[in-house]
């Protein structure tokens, strides 16, 4: 009797476990995963994989052992075939062999084949390499015939290269096989514990297995790779060095030192650029190196991988992939291509900060699920600049994190905004999360909770948050239950606020005055952007100037719509106010009328470097509010660009003066300004004194060039009857100046194209060419790219997205509006098959171009269509807004001529 029973409740249990299994949908349900990290552990993958010269597809084998559960029913596994593949060509469950079964991008192992505990299932498979598009790439090296293959799965693209659980919670160790041809090396996650001649062509690489890792950060890379070998100096160079009172500061910032050797870092490029990578990868080498010793100080902990690798990718879809012991970069971003600026050098050494600190924040500890892809992304750039503070003090470190912060403000201000922790039913969706809230306003809300509870107290929770979940996975409310330990602070409305609800504040700074002019009753008022209600506590520093030039700040600290500020109260009277001194705060921090009216006049007033980059970007919103005219802005950019020292905001102002000029200003507005805008660039690019602001000046210059005169110098440039002292122009200096010409439909332009493809033949010439051939002005010609981008499945993405902005320049709106419509209903096609970031650039090419209502009414018609997928929804009406502005700002400004 008492077996019956037991036997009733077994079958009980299961027939419970499988009605609990959550339906099946392609790609990977929220539901199907948390079900899996309940059921499923301690997963390991064995894969040995084939790849050939040439080949289109790629074979292997994978074992996964997988512990279950003793109520698990089917096990299903994630396997996104393709066509034309054999998809499963041998099935073992546990020794025995099966016919897999294949189910809307699953494939499920029968309960009847299952044990409780451990079980082993052994297939092979077949996926695709290509040249575009896929979830491993092919790339061939025209300038001597070698080819690489490299893998990007993020963030779950794993699973359309093989079987496996694609979710980043369910962390695995991994085991790699790797056979390629004899002459090829290889890369992966772990150390290569050996290698075998399989015969005279052939060479396997056996490579370690791994700690736990996600399935996205997974990854390996083969070819002719060139290891380049620097030998490591202890001096900095002149870009970074620093006094020994700074070592010394950075030391104490980051904490105790490491009391062992920091991990070592190796370099690999294509070896038609190893010379090349040699003048670099001293200083790449040396800024690795010392971001790694900085951030085990920081974390207080070891690097959490037994050897770290940079892979330098021509043609990577964007800057950068941490995967776990192994970074793979996008060559040019690594490599300059051509001389670099100060702006340059800074951002390619916060690249290698962010992909490193991604180490621990993404890697060791990783977020159980998508929604919190902020958390990695935010630490990252966030520790990137913290990092950058510390070892390139020279450098105007927070300026740059301020500049990725407006990005993120752009996006607050729209309807098509989300919290930075984005709900997501289905890994399918995940490559709409990313953008500027994700890498702008998660960090810059991370560095608010650093000044909101101290900087000592941050580190410690970072610490024992990372301590607490190494190798394992975490959420948000993770990291806030460790500040609230740290700080013994309650900050969950704190934190409900900054991570839950979308937008942001906008604050302002007011007050009334005495009878003397003295300021009394000061105030910090804020409201929401998105007038959708609610308030965000926040910690600001506010700072007044008065009339006699002595400044003031004090710190405030917001809860609620109005704060008073009473170490402002009784000061002299206030010339200028800012109520974010420091850039501690996130939010829109517009100028009351009449400090904007004495910083327009006076400019002068403003002082610091961060400062001046604060208040000038504060101007701008009132442009783009339409509070502020265009060529007011523009005027004011000519007169404090020469004088402007820093060299990020130089950058910042002269990218604002561009949109202002092409893009809010009528066609009678730029023939009246041009002179002055364009002597302002060509002043500054022949006659700057450092070569990195003359750079900057010419970049500015070869962008907006209208004039006869303009376009006059910039033939003059390419012929090199116009020579800028310090700086020779490279490839693709010129093919972006013929690019301009070709927008401007130079009658010389089309010749000197054709020239400059003759002078450059090579990989990056062919990119550069492309692009720049797209910006030439004729109906015909954009019909033909147009076709190409959809017709040419081995057409890069990077080749596609270099060539949307010359297509689609302000001055050839009417050309391409009839694109307009196309372009939209491509996205449900490029969600699924293009990388992340993909969408986002082609929205922001295709309506940026636009002008005119005419093209608004488009988008918003598209946008109103109800079968249109939520998330593509907001990543329309987030690039409409900007077109929204230009229109109304069109409308107010452009028939005033100067």
């Amino acid at each position: 009797m008492r077996g019956a029973v037991l036997a009733l409740t077994a079958g009980l249990m299961a027939s419970a476990a499988v009605a609990a299994v959550p339906g099946l949908a392609p790609g990977v349900s929220r539901e199907l995963a948390q079900w899996r990290a309940k059921h499923y552990r301690d997963v390991r993958y064995a894969l040995a994989i084939s790849v050939t010269a040439g080949a289109t597809k790629l074979a292997g084998t994978t074992t996964v052992e997988v512990t279950l559960s003793p109520t698990v029913p089917d096990l299903v596994l994630d396997w996104r075939t393709s066509p034309g593949a054999a998809p499963v060509v041998q099935l073992r469950v546990n020794g025995k062999r099966v016919k897999a079964k294949l189910e809307r991008e699953h494939l499920i192992v029968p309960a009847r084949l299952l044990r409780a505990g451990r079980n082993r299932i052994r297939l092979s498979f077949e996926s695709p390499i290509a040249l575009s598009g896929s979830a491993v790439t092919r790339y061939v090296d025209r300038e001597d015939g070698s080819e690489y293959v490299y893998t990007l799965f993020v963030p779950s693209d794993a699973s359309s290269a093989f079987p496996c659980f694609d979710q980043p919670d369910l962390k695995a160790r991994f085991s790699l096989e790797l056979v390629v041809p004899r002459a090829w090396t290889a890369v992966g996650n772990a150390p290569i514990a050996a290698t075998q001649e399989v015969s005279s062509s052939l060479r396997r690489f056996r490579f370690a297995a791994t700690p736990p890792i996600s399935t996205y950060l997974f990854a390996f890379a083969a070819g002719p790779f060139a290891e380049v070998q620097v030998p490591a100096s202890p001096q900095s160079t002149p870009a970074g060095r620093k006094t020994a009172r700074a070592r010394q500061a950075a030391k104490g910032r980051a904490g105790s030192p490491a009391k062992e050797k920091a991990a070592e870092t190796r370099l690999f490029v294509r070896k038609s650029q190893l010379a090349r990578a040699r003048t670099e990868a001293p200083e790449v080498l040396r800024l690795n190196r010392e971001s790694l010793r900085w951030f085990e100080r920081y974390f207080d902990s070891r690097f959490p991988f037994p050897k770290y690798d940079l892979v330098l990718v021509p043609e990577f879809a964007y800057g950068g992939m941490e995967h776990a012991g192994a970074t793979f970069l996008r060559e040019d971003a690594v490599l300059f291509p051509s001389t670099p600026n100060e702006t340059d050098i800074l951002a390619r050494a916060q690249l290698l900060f962010h992909e490193t600190s991604h180490q621990w924040f993404g890697d060791s500890v990783t977020m159980r699920w998508f929604d919190d892809l902020w958390l990695k992304e935010g630490f990252a750039n966030f520790m990137a600049a913290k990092a950058a503070e510390a070892l390139l003090p020279a450098h105007s470190v927070w300026n740059a994190f301020h500049a990725l912060k407006t990005g993120a403000y752009r996006t607050d201000v729209t309807q098509g905004t989300t919290p930075i922790y984005r709900p997501l039913a289905n890994l399918s969706a995940a490559k709409s999360v990313y953008g500027s809230i994700v890498y702008g306003k998660a960090p810059a809300v991370l560095r608010q909770a650093e000044f909101y509870v101290g900087a000592r107290v941050f580190r410690r929770a970072v610490r024992q948050f990372l301590k607490a979940h190494a190798y394992a996975a975490a959420d948000w409310n993770d990291l806030v239950t460790a500040l609230e330990r740290a700080s013994g602070r309650k900050l969950k409305r704190w934190a409900e606020a900054w991570v839950k609800r979308r937008g942001m504040p906008e604050v302002r700074i007011a007050w009334d005055t005495d009878r003397d002019g003295r300021p009394k009753n000061t105030v910090l008022e804020q409201h929401n952007v998105l007038n959708e209600g609610g308030t965000w506590p926040m910690k600001l520093r506010v700072f007044a100037l008065s009339e006699s030039g002595l400044p003031r700040s004090a710190d405030a600290l917001l809860r609620s719509a109005s704060t008073s500020v009473r170490a402002i109260d009784g000061m002299p009277e206030i010339d200028f106010a800012f109520a974010n001194f420091g850039d501690y705060g996130y939010g829109r921090f517009l100028l009351d009328p009449m400090s904007r009216d004495a910083v327009l006049a006076r400019p002068e007033i403003v002082q610091g470097d961060l400062l001046r980059a604060l208040v000038f970007g504060s101007l701008w919103e009132s442009v783009r509010d339409a509070e502020l005219a265009p060529l007011a802005y523009l005027d004011l950019v000519v007169r404090v660009a020469p004088v402007e020292r820093d060299p990020v905001t130089l950058a910042g102002l002269l990218q604002r003066a561009q949109v202002a000029f092409l893009h809010y200003a009528s066609d009678p507005q730029r023939d009246a300004v041009a002179e002055p805008f364009e002597q302002l660039l060509a002043e500054g690019m022949l006659h700057a004194d450092t070569p990195g602001r003359r750079i900057t000046f010419l970049r500015a210059f070869t962008a907006s060039a209208w004039s006869e005169s303009g376009r006059s110098r910039l033939r003059s440039l390419l012929a090199n009857t116009l020579e800028i002292p310090g700086v020779k122009l490279s490839s693709r200096d010129r093919f972006r100046a013929i690019a301009r010409l070709l927008a401007l439909d130079d009658p010389e332009a089309k010749e000197l194209l054709s020239a400059q493809i003759a002078a450059d033949s090579g990989d990056d010439g062919r990119r550069y060419a492309f692009a720049a051939a797209a910006a030439e002005r004729s109906a015909q010609a954009k019909r033909a790219y147009f076709e190409r981008f959809f017709s040419e499945q081995d057409l890069p993405e990077s080749w596609i997205d270099a060539a949307l902005g010359p297509f689609n320049a302000v001055e050839h709106a009417e050309l391409t509006q009839p694109y307009l419509d196309l372009a939209l209903a491509a996205l449900p096609e490029f969600k699924r098959t293009r990388k992340i970031f993909f969408v986002n650039n082609w929205l922001a090419a295709f309506i940026g171009g636009q002008v005119d209502a005419a093209a608004l009414e488009q988008v918003e018609s598209f946008a109103s269509q109800p079968e249109l997928e939520p998330d593509l929804k907001l990543q329309l009406l987030e690039a409409m807004d900007g077109l929204a502005r230009t229109v109304k700002i069109r409308a107010r400004f452009a028939r005033l001529l100067p």
